[in-house]
């Protein structure tokens, strides 16, 4: 009886009230883009100055950026789990790297624009090439 009930509702609001048809590998979290499928020149970024960091959710302070990458990598290189640059606060966009889990993303909007897998050195590859 609960079953067909379940089984109505499903077909006429059409949504499932179990989890069980949910593909277990699908990511609420999917990124807008794929890095290697998408062109870097629609998500051009502009790195702020003064530049601010989080290393492991602490901060991790200000710098004046000003295409330092040097300065950038030695910074971020003193994170142990995880590092973010802030690109604008208005706007939520920030760039970050998941040390453990060897990802890397680009948020803008409070939106997932791009994720990749990689550690330190590819993050920063990329955001050299984003904010280029």
């Amino acid at each position: 009886m609960i079953s067909s009930l379940i089984n109505f509702f499903s077909k006429i609001f059409g949504v499932s009230i179990s989890d069980s048809d949910k593909d277990p590998n699908e990511n609420f979290l999917s990124p807008k883009y794929n890095s290697k499928d998408m062109e870097l020149s629609n998500l051009k970024v502009t790195v702020p100055n003064p530049t601010t960091i989080s290393l492991d959710g602490g901060k991790g302070g200000s710098f004046d950026f000003q295409g330092d990458y040097d300065k950038l990598r030695e910074l971020v290189n003193q994170a142990n789990e995880f590092w973010m640059i802030e690109l604008s606060v208005s706007s939520n966009s920030f760039f970050q790297c998941h040390i453990g889990e060897n990802i890397y993303e680009y948020w803008k909007d409070g939106e997932m624009l791009l994720s990749s897998k990689g550690g330190t050195d590819e993050a920063l590859t990329f955001f050299w090439k984003l904010t280029n």
